[in-house]
C-alpha cells in the first residue's frame, strides 16, 4: 500500500520566508572591479592604481627595491619605485588643487561675502 506520508513533501515556503536571495545587478561584466576598505580619499586610490600602478605592480616594486638594497647594491628598482611615487605625489597635488577649485567655485556661486572674505584672508 502506497503511503503518502513516507516521502517529505514538496518544500514550499510563504513569500521571502524561505530560500530567498538578494539580487544585485551586476554592471560591470567587462571590467571587474576589486572594492577595498581604503581609509583616504577612494577617487584619489581609483586614480592612482589606474594611472600609475595597480596594487600588484605597486607591490612589485617595492620587493624589488628592498630586494636590492638588501643586496647592498641599489639600482633600477629603486629609481623606478622613486618614479613611481614622484608620479603619485603629482596625482596628489594635481587632485589636491581640483578639489580646491571645485570648493572656491561652490563657495562663490552659494555665498560671494563668504568667498570675497576668504580672498582676502588668503592674500
Amino acid at each position: 500500500m502506497f503511503n503518502p506520508f513516507a516521502f517529505p513533501p514538496f518544500a514550499w515556503n510563504m513569500p521571502l520566508s524561505g530560500d530567498v536571495k538578494d539580487i544585485s545587478p551586476v554592471t560591470s561584466w567587462f571590467s571587474p572591479q576589486y572594492e577595498f576598505n581604503i581609509a583616504g580619499n577612494a577617487a584619489l586610490e581609483k586614480q592612482v592604481i589606474t594611472k600609475v600602478a595597480s596594487y600588484g605592480k605597486q607591490l612589485g616594486k617595492l620587493t624589488n627595491a628592498v630586494l636590492e638594497i638588501a643586496d647592498g647594491k641599489p639600482g633600477e628598482a629603486v629609481e623606478s619605485l622613486r618614479v613611481m611615487a614622484k608620479e603619485i605625489e603629482e596625482l596628489k597635488s594635481k587632485t589636491l588643487v581640483d578639489s580646491i577649485e571645485a570648493d572656491l567655485s561652490k563657495l562663490k556661486s552659494q555665498d560671494k561675502e563668504a568667498y570675497q572674505e576668504l580672498l582676502k584672508r588668503l592674500s
